[in-house]
């Protein structure tokens, strides 16, 4: 019973002074349905387990247009995943970036980018992490993303991916985010692209601004419901409480007793 309210009353410490929109966050990181170092909490734009609501992605991104194209209809039978776009987004300048967004419930559909690319005849150069700065309101957070730099005979491309998995709430699809784009001169110069593409248009559309503080839980249920909701706060911690000095009593008891 000490144990049982001891567990409870952090709980609900940590679940009163929690943001009051944390519910709302989606994790992204460069693993999938287990949080990494790499891992960054953000609010996205669209509800990426909604395929109707992916399909009103923007076609146009800042100076990007784009229009969307089908792989082979082996390769969404070997995904099975539930929701996929692919889009190729492309400036008057030449520069161009494949955009694939994958949602599954299926962990088989995000198997590591590396044997996905071994097995269709590309070798991986180089693998890393790649940094990309956000606009929030430390200028200096990361969005983190899987690199990997291959090559076919002559062609040469850049690939970077993430994750997307919601920490609260009921669903389990986890989302990836693929960018591909072919390499002119160097990967160091496609990859420039790349970022230039993510951190200037491509991070507007998928997440959110941020937005002012909204508050802890418990400052929601205060002004929210007034008394009611200060009474419900006390409770969240009196019940706990209660329950760690009735397990002491019980234990007190009990070593007299013995």
């Amino acid at each position: 019973m000490i144990l049982i309210g001891i567990l409870s009353l952090s709980y609900m410490i940590i679940f009163l002074v929690a943001p009051n929109d944390i519910t709302d966050s989606t994790i992204t990181d460069t693993d999938y349905w287990h949080e990494t170092r790499n891992r960054l909490l953000l609010k996205t734009a669209y509800e990426y387990n909604n395929k109707e609501d992916i399909q009103s992605f923007p076609k146009t991104i800042g100076e990007w247009n784009s229009y969307d194209f089908r792989y082979p209809n082996s390769t969404y039978q070997l995904l099975n995943a539930d929701i996929i776009i692919s889009r190729a987004y492309t400036k008057d300048n030449g520069d161009f970036v494949w955009m694939d967004i994958i949602n599954s419930k299926v962990g088989a559909s995000f198997h590591r980018q590396r044997i996905c690319v071994e097995g269709a005849g590309w070798t991986v150069d180089n693998e890393s992490f790649a940094e990309f700065t956000i606009a929030t309101p430390n200028p200096f957070t990361k969005l983190y993303a899987n690199r990997l730099d291959i090559h076919k005979g002559d062609e040469k491309q850049v690939l970077v991916y993430w994750f997307m998995f919601k920490k609260f709430g009921s669903s389990d699809a986890v989302t990836m985010i693929r960018l591909t784009a072919p390499v002119a001169n160097n990967e160091t110069a496609t990859f420039d692209t790349i970022k230039s593409f993510v951190e200037d248009n491509l991070f507007y559309a998928m997440y959110q601004r941020s937005e002012a503080d909204t508050g802890t839980v418990a400052e929601y249920l205060i002004s929210r419901y007034g008394k009611l909701g200060i009474l419900a706060i006390t409770l969240c911690i009196l019940v706990p409480t209660g329950l760690v000095f009735l397990g002491v009593r019980r234990k007190n008891k009990f070593t007299k007793g013995v």
